[in-house]
This record gives C-alpha cells, structure tokens and sequence, in this order.
C-alpha cells in the first residue's frame, strides 16, 4: 500500500482573492478535498462510514494548520500529497504538501487531526478507530 496519497486540482477563480493569488482559507477546502478523495480511493465514503454495530461515524476536526510559502494563482494546476504521519486509537493526523505538478514548487504545507466519532440521538461520542478502516490505511511513516 502507497505511504501516501496525491490528488490533483485546478485553481477555481472562486477560491481566490482580488488580486488573483488563492485565498488562505482555501488551502483547508482543498485539504478536505484530498481526505475524501483518499478515502474514496480505499473503497470508502467519509459520509457513509459504519462501525462492527452499524452506528455512523464522522471525522470531525480537532485541529488545523497550514504555513504558506508560495502563491497558488487562478487557473494553475497542482498536486495535494496526503501522507497519514500518526494513527492513534481515536485520531488519524495527516499531513498535506501542496506541490506544483512537477514538484518543483512547494505552495503551502498543511496538517488535520481528526476524531472517530459516533453519532446517536444523545449527539457525537469519540470511539476507537474501528479495525476494519485501520487494516485499509497505509502505515505512518
């Protein structure tokens, strides 16, 4: 199984600011993006997920950051590399490296941590990571 997982974009006109260049705020998008992309690419839906019980489950963030280095302007095309660095019994935590298509150029360098949850009537409870995703993710480097 690949360590890491690359999903490839085209700069919309709408995640970007007056001067053309991307907005900060569009790297956590994009981000998510890739997550569900990686997922899909596992045979898996973020919005469809289920325990051994049935109960659904969500991957709601307990935190985000990304550092910026160089611009991303409207129309280019890029690369988000997804790389899973720690797996723990309830958060996955990814990191995300934003390349040119060549990787010559790094644009930005981001990171999630996100929970397993359940959901009930009661509302979100935090559960372990059940083994039947954990055996489809590629292992932390």
């Amino acid at each position: 199984m690949k360590s890491h997982f690359e999903h490839f974009r085209k700069v919309s006109f709408s995640d970007t600011d007056l001067a053309g260049i991307v907005h900060f705020a569009s790297f956590f998008p994009y981000m998510e993006d890739c997550e569900h992309e990686f997922y899909r690419s596992l045979g898996l839906s973020v919005t469809n997920m289920r325990d051994f019980n049935g109960d659904k489950l969500g991957w709601p963030r307990v935190h985000a950051s990304c550092n910026y280095k160089k611009p991303l302007h409207f129309d280019d095309e890029f690369k988000i590399s997804l790389t899973i660095a720690k797996i723990s019994t309830k958060t996955i935590k990814y990191n995300f490296c934003f390349l040119s298509k060549d990787d010559e150029i790094e644009f930005a360098e981001g990171s999630l941590i996100v929970a397993c949850v359940k959901f009930s009537e009661s509302g979100m409870e935090s559960v372990k990571i059940p083994d039947k995703i954990k055996s489809l993710l590629p292992p932390t480097n």
